[in-house]
């Protein structure tokens, strides 16, 4: 089976969402923020109950998530930790040696390196998610009105095709 196949048809359920932009918005925004925090498996959950609770749109919560995926989460992960490191003041941490891709690795850094982390993930992910909302919105507004256009022209079209239609002649039958 070809990727293609399942990408279109979340595109197409993504761009038929029938919320508004702006729910749409905040559930991607809600989406890259839980998506910066190193939650493998609990980001989507976790973004998904959040924009419930916000009454933001759920399925773009989730995409949102997709920011941090395997090929992103080790920079993520080193970015992250630079801006929290930096910001906290803390002393650089030697990573030789030390595998970023197991927890095991992780948890041999010590606390110092957890507690510069999350800070680093809660402040990427709190200017990311703005970002990602003002940017997002007139993407999806303008997605909303192409997508709501090329309907109306295709539903117009069979409306055109049914009245060209030949009709019975129903006043000769006796």
């Amino acid at each position: 089976m070809s990727w293609k196949r399942p990408l279109r048809y979340f595109y197409l359920r993504f761009i038929r969402l029938r919320a508004t932009p702006a729910n749409i918005a905040r559930g991607l925004a809600i989406g890259v923020f839980w998506g910066m925090f190193p939650l493998p498996g609990v980001q989507m959950l976790t973004a998904i109950l959040t924009a419930a609770l916000l009454r933001s749109n759920k399925l773009a919560a989730a995409a949102g998530t997709w920011l941090s995926n395997p090929l992103t989460a080790i920079p993520l992960t080193l970015f992250n930790f630079e801006v929290g490191r930096r910001l906290l003041d803390r002393p650089p941490i030697e990573f030789s040696g030390i595998s970023l891709r197991s927890v095991d690795g992780l948890l041999e850094l010590g606390s110092d390196f957890a507690v510069s982390y999350l800070f680093g993930c809660f402040i990427v992910g709190a200017i990311a998610a703005p970002v990602f909302y003002f940017l997002g919105l007139p993407l999806i507004e303008s997605s909303q009105r192409r997508f709501a256009a090329r309907r109306a022209a295709q539903r117009s079209k069979k409306l055109g095709k049914a009245w060209m239609k030949p009709q019975k002649d129903t006043s000769r039958m006796k």
